[in-house]
């Protein structure tokens, strides 16, 4: 019995510590139930995605990662792209343990780098819900609003986000 609860409780921990918990995708261009089935098709080939759940009405994806695997968040916006649509809107459930962030608001979490647009924190803690911005990563009217972005060697391969 002390085996099987050490083993849950193990378990659990593992669990816990999980750091990207989900991204949450919302599609533009949809007409159709098959459109959707089209994102679909094309987010669970990727080789990192391990579910997606889809919500037709909303046009939104859930997608869950596989374990030990580091997502590429502009390969699941291409492939919504070459099924033939456009990104509406992308976050990033996280799950930060006292991150350090920097003073230009970088911080690095298994593998992936964010950088935090305006007002970034100097530690993050918890659970945080980051909307990424960028050209691929939302409609083209929404990213003519954005501020210019400027990019240092660093922040290079990072995701640019907003703390929702």
């Amino acid at each position: 019995m002390k085996k099987v609860f050490f083993l849950l409780l193990l378990a659990y921990a593992f669990n816990a510590k999980a750091q990207l918990q989900k991204v949450n995708l919302q599609a533009s261009g949809l007409t159709c139930a098959m459109c959707s089935k089209a994102i679909y098709k094309a987010v669970s080939a990727i080789s990192f995605v391990d579910t997606v759940k889809v919500d037709i009405e909303g046009s939104t994806y859930e997608i869950f990662f596989k374990k030990n695997t580091t997502p590429q968040f502009d390969q699941i916006a291409d492939a919504v792209v070459d099924a033939g649509f456009s990104v509406a809107k992308f976050t990033a459930v996280v799950n930060f343990d006292k991150q350090a962030v920097d003073k230009n608001g970088f911080t690095s979490l298994d593998g992936i780098g964010y950088v935090i647009v305006a007002n970034a924190p100097t530690t993050l803690q918890g659970s945080k819900k980051l909307k990424l911005v960028g050209k691929e990563f939302m409609l083209p009217k929404d990213f003519k609003k954005m501020p210019p972005l400027k990019v240092s060697a660093t922040e290079a391969k990072a995701y640019f986000v907003t703390i929702q």
